[in-house]
């Protein structure tokens, strides 16, 4: 969370934690379904997933994408991963490259934080919850969020499409997700490093049911 340039590592709640999460209406089935992309709700946009989960080692399986094992962000140092332990709470600072392999094959760097929470299965042997928060740019501030592509050996940044969330809102963004993802797998140069020279896999969409065969190709591999 970030409140002017202060952020919180820890945030705390005076009930029980496990009193809690029996009254959680977010996670009713029927709500889930309106949110298994991203919804804007008040001043948060919201997005709730279920998964499978498991423990030492800690996986989690997604019921159309398969294994997705971790999730990836670039730092200052180089490459972070990160895993998705049941009752975690991790935030990607605005301005940080991430991606979840398998899940989506581009660098999302959105200009505001986005929280991310595992919530335990309502009984033993069902999907987990994975809900996604993040603040929903109001049209004066001018923020929005790009889909970048890095150089797979020496993350070098080869391609970038910036999209205006505060004045065109989530409505847009899929649309133009899809058409920054198609540009850039449109033409081999923009998948060659200037750096290095490696090619990098074709890039593909959060949604599945985009793939081509070519891109559902390149989703299993990286």
């Amino acid at each position: 969370m970030q409140a002017g340039n202060v952020y919180y590592a820890e945030i705390t709640v005076p009930e029980r934690l496990d009193a809690l999460l029996d009254d959680w209406d977010l996670l009713d089935d029927r709500v889930i379904k309106k949110l298994t992309t991203f919804k804007e709700i008040g001043e948060n946009v919201v997005g709730v997933r279920r998964r499978m989960v498991t423990k030492d080692p800690v996986t989690v399986l997604d019921p159309v994408k398969g294994l997705l094992p971790e999730s990836i962000e670039i730092g200052p140092s180089g490459l972070i991963t990160q895993t998705h332990e049941i009752l975690s709470l991790r935030i990607t600072v605005g301005g940080a490259p991430h991606r979840v392999p398998h899940n989506f094959g581009f660098w999302h760097i959105n200009d505001v934080d986005e929280l991310y929470l595992t919530l335990p299965p309502p009984a033993p042997g069902e999907p987990a919850y994975f809900l996604v928060i993040m603040g929903n740019p109001k049209p004066s501030s001018n923020e929005g969020e790009s889909w970048a592509q890095y150089c797979r050996e020496c993350l070098t940044m080869l391609h970038e499409h910036y999209y205006k969330t505060a004045q065109f809102g989530m409505d847009g963004h899929w649309r133009a997700n899809l058409a920054a993802i198609r540009e850039y797998n449109s033409d081999v140069k923009f998948r060659t490093c200037p750096e290095c020279g490696h090619v990098n896999p074709l890039a593909y969409v959060w949604n599945t049911a985009k793939d081509t065969p070519e891109e559902r190709l390149a989703r299993q591999e990286w």
